[in-house]
């Protein structure tokens, strides 16, 4: 019989369930004659920081008779159980001191929730997964890891069964499984899920996450065009059919988006700059005409108040916000949508003299001025969502306006830089110059930024060799003032 405490820690990101998951847990540990103390030390905020749980478990049938005194706080070195909902925390958790290779089983969730330091970098941000991976398995005594969330969405449960299941299949606690299954019982909320999804998890833990091979099991192929269901429809697939199949998918997805954006003619210009890249290629395997139809179609479909006020009145939008806060058929659900509107933007979708004249327009200006500023509107509403659909409609008239003009512009001005090194033969530099198209990214002051970021290595670095444009991309990617590629553009000058 242990004459220690068995000591576990768990990090929970917020809305996952870590409170019920380890209540559960001290239900288990009554059950089963243990004394167990808990503790939970709130994070900071959604994906800022981690809630962190800590227990403390002891047998009441052990020879002291006395209750031990136990700790409110996790300790370097002293635990022998550590559960994160997401491989980035069980990461944190080995960085922390929590896990040891001699002591600790650690559980954890293979999938990733990016933080907000990840998702604010202009370029790549994201930890690697498969690195935080290796790092955790390496440090920890056993490391038993599957993607819990996805198994929690397929059968429709929250995070916190699976953690528990992954517990219990482990066996790292002298529990019964029972009892385990008792306590979701008792809870008396939403019990088959809750149980399915434990079941499913146990099973998993128990084979520490290998994958069973089923004959249902599937291979991923070759990407194959489907068939055109409208006669344009049909002519833009024509047109793809044109290209190497290399390039089908990427070119497919383009002219998606660009239909779904604008019409079909704006997808068919999509095709035409892709067509101009690949005969400059030479009709090569297209790696220059992979990257600008790449970010060609994405720039193309730029963010502005059509554009937004579409996606957010669409049906599959909403049908995705009742089924992430887990709706129930006939509820009813109350969006409040939060806008933002800039005086630029509001110009932006005007026809070009107005929004001009506007721009230049001290009084229209702060006319406009009283429209501006964080707004929150309820898109559940009648007026609200009309209002949208409205807006929407204004993608009709999008060629003509200010907005169009100035992003076209710079699109240009990107294309003519690449064409230009390919009719040189220079393929190298073409490439790294397509390859920029990954600056363009975001809305309002980040658009602005990064747009001109590129029009700054297209004007300024375009004639430089292929290695100075990719430190240029990176220097801009890599910060977000700008200032670092000034001095970049000052060091290669």
């Amino acid at each position: 019989m242990t004459e220690r405490t068995v000591n576990l820690v768990a990090a929970a990101l917020g809305g996952e369930g870590g409170g019920v998951f380890t209540n559960w847990l001290a239900d288990v540990a009554e059950r089963e004659g243990w004394i167990c103390q808990t503790t939970a030390l709130a994070g900071v905020a959604q994906r800022t920081g981690a809630t962190i749980y800590y227990l403390e478990f002891f047998p009441r049938s052990s020879r002291h008779e006395e209750i031990p005194v136990m700790s409110l706080f996790p300790a370097q070195g002293d635990i022998d159980i550590a559960v994160a909902s997401e491989i980035a925390e069980a990461a944190r958790m080995v960085q922390r001191g929590f896990v040891t290779a001699d002591r600790t089983t650690l559980i954890a969730s293979d999938h990733r929730v990016y933080s907000i330091g990840e998702k604010q970098g202009l370029g790549d941000s994201t930890a690697d997964a498969e690195h935080l991976s290796e790092v955790a398995g390496r440090y920890s005594k056993e490391f038993i890891h599957y993607d819990m969330l996805k198994l929690a969405n397929d059968h429709g449960a929250v995070i916190s069964s699976v953690l528990l299941g992954a517990v219990a299949g482990s066996e790292v606690l002298p529990f019964s499984k029972s009892s385990f299954e008792d306590v979701i019982r008792s809870s008396g909320k939403s019990v088959d899920v809750n149980l399915a999804a434990f079941e499913a998890s146990a099973e998993k833990a128990r084979l520490r996450g290998v994958e069973v091979f089923t004959p249902e099991s599937k291979s991923l192929g070759e990407f194959k065009l489907p068939t055109a269901q409208t006669e344009k429809g049909r002519e833009l697939l024509d047109q793809i059919l044109t290209f190497p199949s290399l390039l089908h998918e990427v070119l497919y997805h383009g002219v998606s988006k660009c239909v779904d954006y604008q019409d079909h003619a704006y997808a068919s210009w999509y095709l035409a700059q892709c067509e101009s890249m690949y005969t400059l290629e030479n009709k090569t395997n297209g790696p220059v005409t992979m990257q600008v139809a790449r970010y060609l179609a994405l720039w193309m479909c730029y963010e502005d108040i059509p554009r937004v006020a579409q996606l957010k009145t669409r049906l599959s939008r909403v049908e995705n916000i009742r089924r992430e806060v887990k709706a129930a058929p006939n509820q009813i659900l109350y969006i409040t949508e939060f806008f933002s509107p800039r005086i630029e933007e509001m110009c932006a979708i005007m026809p070009k003299v107005i929004g001009d004249r506007i721009l230049k327009s001290s009084f229209a200006k702060a006319v406009l001025k009283l429209f501006t500023g964080g707004k929150k509107l309820r898109t559940d509403g009648v007026f609200v969502f009309v209002l949208l659909r409205i807006l929407a409609s204004f993608r009709v008239i999008r060629r003509s306006s200010l907005g169009y003009e100035y992003e076209h512009k710079m699109i240009h001005r990107w294309l003519s830089s690449v064409m230009n090194a390919l009719a040189k033969k220079d393929s190298v530099r073409a490439l790294a110059l397509a390859r920029c198209g990954r600056l363009v990214k975001g809305y309002g002051e980040t658009r602005h930024r990064t747009t001109s970021q590129l029009m700054d290595i297209v004007d300024k670095g375009a004639s430089l060799p292929s290695e100075r444009i990719e430190l240029l991309k990176y220097a801009a990617l890599d910060d977000d003032t700008g200032e670092g590629l000034a001095k970049m553009f000052d060091s290669v000058a």
